[in-house]
């Protein structure tokens, strides 16, 4: 599906792909052209109107690739990667950008979010500012990297609420979600990562088709987000990697805790077997005598006895 629009003078309005070829060769406003799929007549149109690079064809086709930015002969090409978290699964996708003098062509599989976001923020601006093909691929980036945030936060959440729950009782569970976290965290880094060296060639190389004079700082000011964003998906790594440390010391005392009380018991029944073993051995005389009445609640006195005192023995020691 195919979406064309024409910003010229302050105004917008929307277009046939039967007029583009007469709308290229105008050179008259900004194109947004926006292709759902692509299919194959957006495939085609791509190719023979707009002559785009067939490396770059190929990549909107092949689509999970990793963040760049390409400058070709008359265009330039960036593949960027909205993300969302979503009932704890990462959605990660592909947003492919084409820039050129007079038009910006947007690339993506099925809905896109983003770029609705990207049209509430043109139609606050309205006629305010002059809308120029670099000036909607910022408004793009910029709306990608701001909808890493929320995400953020909500990982910093769900990051938090598994220390709390580690301290208070560790459990295979709470592993489970650990490893979760932190392969939702990995695969943010690998798309986080390359963005940041293709905000940096925008910000600060000179780039044809870049209104440097007018985006320059806004450029830069994304790419700052970026960064600040590279380091909180960093320190929430390393963040997981301490509450994995964190678990294992949780479940080592746990584990020597349940040692403890498995020693303290089996000290105890080893003293109430040495004396009723010893008491209970087929010797001819033995004391307290067999024959004597009290010499049975005598035996079972003394277990109790030395029951108690080495519970109390234990209890000082800490071992329960």
């Amino acid at each position: 599906m195919m979406k064309i629009v024409i910003f010229h003078a302050g105004s917008k309005q929307e277009a046939l792909p039967a007029d583009l070829p007469k709308l290229l060769e105008a050179r008259q406003g900004t194109l947004w052209v926006d292709i759902g799929g692509p299919e194959e007549e957006d495939v085609r149109i791509m190719r023979e109107v707009f002559r785009f690079h067939p490396l770059a064809i190929e990549d909107t086709l092949n689509q999970q690739q990793r963040p760049k930015v390409e400058e070709y002969a008359d265009h330039l090409f960036l593949i960027l990667n909205p993300m969302s978290f979503d009932q704890g699964q990462l959605d990660l996708r592909e947003l492919d950008l084409f820039v050129g003098a007079n038009y910006l062509v947007s690339v993506h599989s099925g809905e896109e979010p983003t770029l609705e976001r990207v049209q509430q923020r043109l139609a606050e601006a309205g006629s305010a500012i002059p809308i120029s093909p670099s000036y909607l691929m910022y408004l793009i980036m910029d709306v990608v990297i701001d909808n890493y945030f929320p995400l953020l936060d909500t990982i910093g959440e769900e990051v938090e609420r598994i220390e709390d729950a580690v301290l208070a009782e560790p459990s295979r569970e709470l592993l489970n979600r650990l490893f979760h976290i932190k392969r939702v965290l990995l695969e943010m880094w690998r798309i986080v990562w390359p963005q940041r060296d293709v905000f940096n060639k925008l910000a600060y190389h000179n780039l044809p088709f870049i209104d440097q004079a007018t985006l320059r700082h806004y450029l830069r000011d994304v790419s700052d987000h970026l960064l600040w964003i590279a380091d909180m998906v960093s320190t929430f790594r390393d963040t997981l990697s301490s509450i994995m440390d964190l678990y294992m010391s949780a479940i080592s005392n746990r584990l020597n805790a349940v040692v403890n009380r498995l020693t303290v018991f089996a000290l105890v029944i080893g003293v109430m077997t040495v004396v009723g073993g010893f008491y209970g051995m087929n010797f001819a005389q033995t004391w307290p005598p067999f024959a004597a009445w009290w010499g049975v609640p005598f035996v079972l006195g003394l277990m109790v006895v030395l029951t108690a005192a080495l519970l109390v023995i234990f209890r000082k020691l800490g071992w329960y």
